[in-house]
């Protein structure tokens, strides 16, 4: 047998193996792509110093701790890693910081995460009685999300890795297939507790399906693990966190706040911010839609009325992650769509509209512009690191800290967070006066190198501004 035998005879292997499954070869190799691709994106913002130690600093540490089997509480947050919206699956990621500790851990399974999830929506595509040509609409339409690429970029958050598998929650509503519906709502619901409103909105879909037993399932573990972490496991840690309840789990404060006096809450609403958001997130969307999407789009009914209620506006953006769900039930939206056509075609304004959302919404131009302006600071700064002891515990600014996040204590002086026994409890001090960062201030990095030049540390500057003193 001939190379070029051999070569025929693995390809049609391989692929006959893809296609036993349902997917086409050339559908696995174009997600991998496009992961590696996504996975490019975020590590160069990461290594232009423009990711942040929210969130990619706090998880980054979390990780190595609980690899290293060290309690794994925030030395930012100072909390534990299940009062951050309780999501243990972090705890099934984490040994892989055993096989090598490297954050790109974070940035490969996010973006393996938000490319593979064309996989079984393809698969959903073709069950809905979609040809290939459109099931390849469907998936583009995913890929071109807006807020997929721009989540990739907004540092980790764990609640990405949920996506294929509530993408697979339609594909086992479809098939009746119980057990794995329970199985893939209880590991998303391990990606964040604000996934109870996306489960929940599974739910009132289900209903409105007469699907009543996935109905019962879905606002049942919803609701049972609201009030679990709510009353139960939050408390539990607060010994764990210095009495900390944490800040981060606002989506259950915002839902409590709401439940509690929803009169005033709503009086509160920027009712303005709201409708550009709901606009801003159906946009791509709204060429497509017809009557038999209402009921897969009732599943946006809890996440998206939070979104629009809360106080916080970056609950309403395309560059957080609250949104990311949303953008998932609208593709399948597409699907009952389509399903529902006469005609089996593909109407090419319509993915013309989609690039063009993507264009109009999307971040890839900050890395001609927004990205690039830390440039002349990453010599000096990546100088600078490697005279840092792995093992010394240090102050930092907020974009320096995910990229030295490895050990128990790393903080950066915040603005209106400073105390007098910053550098009483630390090592090591890399700061930037210049570019202070995040939440911090000129004035608060400089009184902390001047106090630790007046107590007698080794002191250092470098190019741009950055300073670096050492106790020892």
């Amino acid at each position: 047998m001939t190379n070029k035998d051999l070569e025929i005879f693995s390809r049609s292997y391989t692929q006959g193996k893809f296609k036993s499954i349902g997917i086409p070869f050339r559908l696995f190799v174009v997600s991998s792509l496009i992961a590696i691709l996504l996975w490019i994106c975020a590590f160069t913002r990461h290594i232009l110093l423009q990711s942040n130690v929210y969130d990619l600093g706090i998880f980054d540490q979390w990780f190595w701790l609980i690899s290293k089997g060290i309690e794994p509480i925030s030395s930012t947050t100072k909390v534990h890693v299940l009062s951050d919206h309780a999501a243990w699956s972090i705890y099934l990621f984490a040994p892989l910081y055993k096989l090598s500790e490297n954050i790109n851990w974070l940035f490969l399974t996010q973006a393996i995460s938000l490319s593979f999830t064309a996989i079984p929506l393809w698969k959903l595509s073709i069950k809905a009685g979609l040809d290939s040509k459109q099931s390849w609409l469907i998936c583009s339409i995913w890929w071109l999300q807006p807020v997929v690429f721009n989540i990739n970029l907004f540092d980790f958050h764990p609640e990405v890795w949920a996506m294929p598998f509530l993408a697979s929650c339609y594909l086992a509503a479809k098939n009746k297939n119980t057990l794995l519906w329970t199985l893939l709502i209880i590991f998303s619901i391990g990606c964040r507790d604000g996934l109870i409103l996306v489960i929940a909105g599974f739910g009132i879909e289900q209903i409105i399906r007469k699907n009543w037993k996935f109905a019962y399932i879905a606002i049942g573990i919803s609701t049972g693990w609201f009030l679990f972490i709510k009353i139960f496991l939050f408390p539990y840690l607060k010994q764990y966190s210095n009495g900390e309840m944490g800040a981060t789990e606002s989506i259950l404060m915002n839902l409590t706040i709401f439940l509690e006096n929803p009169i005033k809450e709503v009086q509160n609403i920027d009712f303005s911010g709201g409708f550009i958001y709901i606009l801003l997130i159906s946009i791509a969307f709204i060429p497509f839609w017809k009557k038999s999407s209402i009921p897969t789009l009732c599943a946006w009914i809890p996440l998206a009325f939070l979104n629009f209620v809360a106080n916080n506006p970056s609950f309403r953006t395309l560059i957080h992650q609250y949104s990311l769900p949303i953008a998932l039930i609208g593709v399948v939206s597409v699907i009952e769509a389509l399903s529902k056509e006469k005609q089996n075609s593909i109407n090419w304004w319509k993915f013309c509209w989609i690039a063009a959302c993507w264009f109009a919404l999307a971040k890839p131009y900050f890395f001609t512009g927004p990205y690039l302006k830390r440039v002349k600071l990453m010599a000096p700064v990546y100088s600078a690191l490697a005279k840092i002891p792995k093992d010394a515990n240090v102050i930092t600014t907020s974009y320096i800290a995910p990229h030295i996040s490895h050990r128990k204590n790393i903080i950066y002086p915040r603005e209106g967070g400073y105390t007098d026994q910053y550098i009483e409890n630390f090592d090591v001090i890399l700061l930037n006066p210049l570019d202070p960062g995040w939440d911090s201030s000129k004035e608060v990095q400089k009184k902390l190198l001047s106090e630790a030049k007046i107590a007698g540390w080794a002191c250092s500057e470098f190019p741009r501004g950055l300073e670096l003193c050492n106790k020892y």
